[in-house]
């Protein structure tokens, strides 16, 4: 099941309102308040939330430098350019801040406000499902800091064969045969398997000389980047082998290296995740195939990739994403490791007698990035609404988990 990340609401409990910056940060116009975690204007905070509601990240900047800035008005003309800036700026979907306007209102207003309030929207819950991740945190800060290099066999010399016998390492312990399958899902179910892939996560990615030199704090914001689609995408890789060798039935889900889900039967129990009914929370979320990526998994199974190939996707779509969002000296350390693996792969495809079909390989296994984008375009725009409507209750111990869950 995937990861939600939690909110970060206030609300004022007293008279005196927080000092909020007198221009929006985006267009330079007077501001409003504080909107999705930004002091901005009612206008760019409406742009930003139909940004997410109707996933409209991937807009062209129209002189195609990406450098565009508003006009002496305040107006955009670059849609792109300012969808940009409100990610620099730290806009985002959890970051809804109640009660943060600056208007003066009568008496008598706030009381019919929450007079109408009480009748139409629920009370927020009470009861909050805390995640303490302090004992994760320090396997991980172990793993990271090793200084002996993985031992890989001879023939693996380059980054990218690195980090595919790294894949298959961390796949030893996978079951092929009479594989248990879990009924139900809850919250310790949930957890252990949030705990075990950041683990996984974090050893896989130390097979890289190159990201094992990194100083400790880019290695841990690369884990909290990568975890997350590595989940995904080598789960449901994963899952593809196994239908291919008939180890599992069509609808079953590599859940662990030691279970599957089957996904017309399995049940999820959200009285962890939300205070509305499992049946209200399955409407919301859809059914365990939708949540489980199932068309992700069918995608791997068309394309069959290779644990190279599997490996360089991962690293496309993580590394790309991270430097961008990131920008700066860490833009230039994810160009330069995409660079290295994609030289890799252009050796692995000639080693591989693949050269007749290389660039129609390259754009199947490509792909796969871009269904994985659009099943998580989909999601995101569910976890902004249960967001904006209160539906979930969690909070976690290290939310920098989370923050790179969702992929624009």
């Amino acid at each position: 099941m995937g990861s939600l990340s939690s909110p970060s609401t206030s609300i004022s409990t007293t008279s005196s309102p927080k000092l909020i910056s007198e221009k929006c940060l985006v267009c330079d116009q007077p501001s409003h308040g504080n909107h999705f975690g930004v002091d901005s204007c009612r206008a760019c905070a409406a742009f930003f939330r139909r940004v997410f509601v109707t996933h409209k990240q991937q807009y062209k900047c129209i002189n195609e430098l990406e450098q565009c800035v508003p006009d002496a008005r305040g107006r955009w003309k670059c849609r792109k350019c300012r969808t940009d800036r409100c990610f620099e700026l730290g806009m985002r979907p959890d970051n809804i801040q109640y009660n943060r306007d600056m208007f003066s209102c009568t008496g008598e207003f706030p009381k019919q406000v929450i007079y109408k309030s009480t009748r139409i929207i629920p009370s927020k819950p009470e009861c909050i499902t805390y995640f303490d991740f302090s004992s994760l945190l320090e396997s991980v800060e172990n793993i990271l800091s090793e200084t002996t290099p993985k031992c890989v066999p001879f023939q693996c010399q380059t980054p990218l064969q690195r980090l595919a016998f790294g894949l298959k390492e961390i796949r030893k312990t996978q079951l092929w045969d009479n594989i248990p399958v879990i009924n139900c899902i809850g919250k310790e179910e949930t957890f252990e398997n949030w705990k075990v892939q950041i683990e996984r996560t974090t050893t896989w990615l130390s097979y890289m000389d190159q990201y094992r030199d990194l100083n400790f704090d880019d290695k841990m914001t690369i884990v909290q980047c990568m975890w997350f689609p590595f989940a995904r995408l080598e789960r449901c890789g994963m899952t593809a082998k196994l239908r291919k060798a008939n180890k599992c039935q069509k609808n079953d889900y590599a859940f662990k290296s030691d279970s599957l889900v089957n996904t017309q039967t399995v049940k999820f129990d959200f009285d962890w995740l939300s205070h509305l009914s499992n049946a209200q929370m399955k409407a919301f979320l859809g059914d365990p195939s939708e949540m489980l990526c199932e068309g992700l998994t069918e995608c791997m199974m068309e394309i069959q990739p290779t644990d190279e190939e599997l490996c360089y996707i991962l690293c496309e779509l993580c590394f790309h994403h991270l430097g961008r969002k990131l920008g700066g000296p860490m833009q230039e350390t994810m160009e330069r490791f995409l660079k290295i693996l994609s030289d890799n792969l252009h050796v692995y495809y000639f080693e591989q007698d693949r050269m007749s079909r290389y660039s129609h390989r390259l754009l199947k296994i490509l792909k796969i990035n871009e269904k994985y984008k659009t099943i998580m375009g989909e999601k995101r725009k569910i976890v902004f609404l249960g967001y904006l409507f209160d539906a979930f209750r969690i909070k976690y111990s290290h939310p920098d988990f989370f923050r790179f869950q969702s992929f624009e």
